[in-house]
């Protein structure tokens, strides 16, 4: 077990690309630089399993300290990110990840941080396996509720032209409206870590999008992070070109060919003073996807989330994750709703 360093880029892109998510259509991840994660988090902790006899890397695992709110008080947390195994390597790899959780956990209490907490896809079971014999409890699900663009979210093009847009809103103004919106939720990052990480998190913003008191921002990591089209049904592949001539009269999904490159924008931080609001703000962040060359909008949101009931209507897939949390001190378990930021993508 050692640190992963700036040599192991190649390989580490080479293992995303082996490990597609998804069931009938298949993506896979494709980024140009592995670490552009863990360089969202100041310092962060990020060991790899390594068999030196064969040059390959088993396993992968990267925690991104953080400032959040837990119960009220300020708290240092540890957010696991990037957890994987490499595929090409199955025989003993359960022992690897295991070592490797525990390489990691030894530095993690080295720090002194106050808790864990991560994000793990519902069926991964081999990462809930470790991580809740150490003592990890689920406390929310995330869905990652996914909406395609061939079609407009509202038809009252009045509404649709009151939405405003601001590429880069004022810190302080922003600071207050995010507070007020979401610091009571338990995760919400403290603001004076962004002088460590503000530079980094903030290149991916696209803007803010607002209709009188509601609003949601878009994410935009398109130029370091795309997805990959690995396999589609093959009845996908034969209605293709179908619903392809048939767009041109009639609002239809695009259906991906094999190895097209898929775009997606995150939204985040939606707040809906009035439910009407959403269509309009939504079909303005469309229109100015579509202008992009992005294929989907996502908003991670979860069962207890203000707007979650509203917009799981219109996500045509929808991702489940579990968020865990491991206390290594005295701490209470986050309460959901819990605040999710977009920075740990």
């Amino acid at each position: 077990m050692r640190p992963a360093t700036a040599a192991d880029n190649e390989k580490l892109i080479a293992i995303e690309k082996t490990t597609p998510q998804g069931g009938q259509i298949q993506l896979v991840s494709e980024r140009k630089d592995y670490f552009f994660r863990a360089k969202k988090f100041a310092d962060p902790i990020f060991f790899v399993a390594e068999d030196e006899e064969e040059d390959m890397i088993l396993g992968i695992m990267g925690v991104g300290p953080v400032l959040v709110q837990l119960d009220g008080k300020a708290r240092r947390g540890g957010l696991v990110f990037d957890w994987r195994s490499n595929p090409l390597a199955q025989k003993g790899l359960p022992r690897h990840m295991l070592r490797l959780w525990q390489a990691v956990h030894r530095e993690i209490l080295r720090r002194e941080l106050d808790f864990l907490f991560g994000y793990v896809k519902e069926d991964n079971e081999r990462s809930m396996g470790i991580i809740t014999r150490y003592g990890a409890q689920v406390v929310e699900s995330k869905d990652f509720l996914t909406m395609p663009l061939h079609a407009r979210f509202c038809r009252r093009p009045r509404e649709v032209d009151k939405v405003s847009f601001t590429a880069s809103p004022d810190e302080e103004q922003e600071r207050k409206a995010v507070e007020a919106a979401f610091g009571s939720l338990d995760l919400f990052p403290d603001q004076k870590q962004r002088e460590a990480t503000g530079r980094e998190r903030e290149r991916y913003l696209f803007g803010k999008f607002s209709l009188r008191g509601s609003s949601v921002k878009v994410w935009d990591t398109t130029d370091e992070y795309t997805q990959r089209v690995l396999n589609i049904p093959r009845l996908f592949k034969l209605a293709r070109p179908i619903v392809k001539a048939g767009s041109k009269l009639l609002p239809l999904p695009h259906i991906p060919e094999l190895g097209e490159e898929i775009k997606v924008w995150q939204l985040f931080d939606l707040v809906l003073e009035d439910p009407a609001d959403l269509d309009p703000l939504l079909e303005r962040v469309r229109q100015a996807a579509v202008e992009k060359g992005i294929h989907y909008l996502v908003i991670t949101l979860g069962a207890g989330d203000r707007g979650y009931e509203q917009v799981a209507k219109k996500a045509w897939v929808r991702p489940r994750y579990h968020l865990f949390a491991l206390p290594l001190k005295d701490v209470p378990l986050p309460k959901p709703p819990t605040y999710f930021d977009v920075t740990y993508l």
